[in-house]
């Protein structure tokens, strides 16, 4: 796949990559310990130089884009809002200025306005189709969605988004209240027992990926239907091609879904992992279900919770409360750090087996991680995950705001390099359901935060 890093051109930040290059080749990757990767150490660099082109110099809209999109790369979205509103003060028909506050408007969950400020810069500004597609698919506008969908480089989706725009539609739910449903597994991943068009099938719980992702051997078993296109769906870390589907009815509880979109990919590897020696889990629940109710997965008592979209959510007096943003289609990413390190964005993947953290070598090699010994005592992937080995780590600490774990156990590589630039602002790790063992989680989508107890 294509690399779909967000970099609109504006002068001064062509000046600063310009700098950069000047500057000579980095030094070697690994030359100074606990630094950033080349990439990273870059990014810093282009917004030292956006800075220096922008203080004491007459606020143009071009300079304020320069500023605004360095900060934006690295995370610091508060001030890149800050200065893109500055620049359209300035000169309203900015279209810098519009995709990145329309990225923006996306990461903070306000789909609404995402579309409105992206749908005027599309195919103009680099990222901006994507994140109008993202837009559109929460809104649930299926028809709009498919036809950015092949520009996108989601050809395949195409299809099934014109199928959901049908009369038919899509995410029909029957059953009102609460709904407890029991995992039958809390670790490695939390696993539920389900009914696929009327068989019973289990699921893990994942709320790292978007749809429904099913076996195809258990999507034929259950007359899912499964579509001929293919797309690419964020699965364990990385991008794997899926085949489109649509499950005409999921019964989980008392829950009964209809005409729930789905992806096919081979869960075999995976599954073996997922649920040692017991029956091969059929598929994952993501976050585009969960996200039509209040969710509560509790690792405590080993139970999942579904109530209302919108209820209130209460907790004890010794919650926590950690603020999230939803990337790209639903990707939901909180912050902390490693090892006590720089701030880093990290991907919530609540069905990585056996695994606390994850991330590409070179993030955990900056805060002083290695695989080598380690690997022998917490084991590996072995290709059973994927196709390539992930070596076993140990991080001494994790950071989320106010939750710290020590000695987490994770993969290194569990996390594919593409994806710190994936959506143009850097995520550097993942989070999987080792590091909540213990603990009740719910999440309120009203005021975007992980309620923890």
């Amino acid at each position: 796949m294509r690399d779909r890093t967000w970099f609109p051109f504006v002068p001064g930040l062509a000046l600063a990559v310009v700098l950069v290059l000047a500057s000579g080749p980095p030094a070697p990757a690994r030359a100074d310990r606990f630094q950033p990767d080349p990439s990273f150490r870059e990014a810093q660099l282009a917004l030292r130089y956006a800075v220096r082109d922008t203080v004491g110099q007459p606020p143009t809209a071009p300079r304020l884009d320069s500023l605004a999109v360095a900060h934006l790369r690295l995370g610091n979205l508060d001030e890149a809002q800050g200065l893109f509103a500055r620049a359209v003060a300035l000169a309203p028909a900015d279209e810098a200025a519009a995709a990145g506050l329309g990225k923006i408007a996306l990461f903070h969950d306000s789909p609404a306005l995402a579309e409105n400020l992206l749908a005027r810069v599309a195919g103009r500004v680099d990222g901006a189709t994507e994140d109008l597609l993202a837009a559109r698919l929460r809104l649930g506008r299926w028809e709009a969605a498919a036809a950015l969908a092949e520009e996108s480089g989601q050809a395949g989706r195409a299809a099934l988004l014109r199928q959901l725009a049908g009369p038919e539609g899509a995410w029909k739910i029957q059953g009102a209240g609460t709904i407890r449903i029991p995992w039958i597994r809390c670790w490695p991943v939390p696993i539920v027992k389900a009914k696929l068009n009327g068989q019973s099938v289990l699921l893990a719980i994942d709320t790292g990926v978007a749809d429904l992702i099913l076996d195809p051997s258990w999507a034929r078993r259950c007359g899912v239907t499964l579509m001929p296109e293919q797309l690419p769906v964020l699965w364990n870390g990385t991008r794997v091609a899926a085949r489109v589907a649509v499950v005409q009815r999921l019964e989980l509880g008392g829950l009964r879904i209809e005409r729930v979109p789905a992806a096919a990919t081979s869960l075999r590897r995976w599954s073996l992992e997922a649920n040692p020696g017991g029956e091969h889990v059929a598929g994952v629940i993501g976050l585009n279900l969960l996200s039509r109710f209040t969710p509560t997965l509790d690792y405590r008592d080993c139970s999942l919770t579904l109530r209302p979209a919108g209820a209130a959510v209460s907790a004890g007096a010794g919650a926590m409360r950690i603020p999230f943003e939803l990337w790209g289609e639903r990707e939901l990413t909180v912050y902390g750090s490693l090892n006590g390190g720089r701030r880093m964005a990290m991907l919530l993947q609540t069905g990585m087996p056996g695994c606390g953290v994850g991330a590409p070598p070179e993030v955990f090699e900056e805060v002083g991680v290695r695989s080598g010994a380690i690997a022998r005592v917490v084991g590996s992937a072995s290709g059973r995950l994927q196709a390539h080995s992930w070596p076993g780590v140990q991080v001494a600490t994790v950071a989320v705001g106010p939750v710290v774990k020590d000695k987490v156990n994770g993969w290194s590589g569990a996390l594919d390099s593409v994806e710190l630039w994936r959506h143009g602002v850097r995520r550097d790790a993942l989070l999987s359901s080792d590091f909540l063992s213990g603990r009740r989680v719910t999440i309120d989508w009203k005021m975007r935060e992980l309620v923890i107890e």
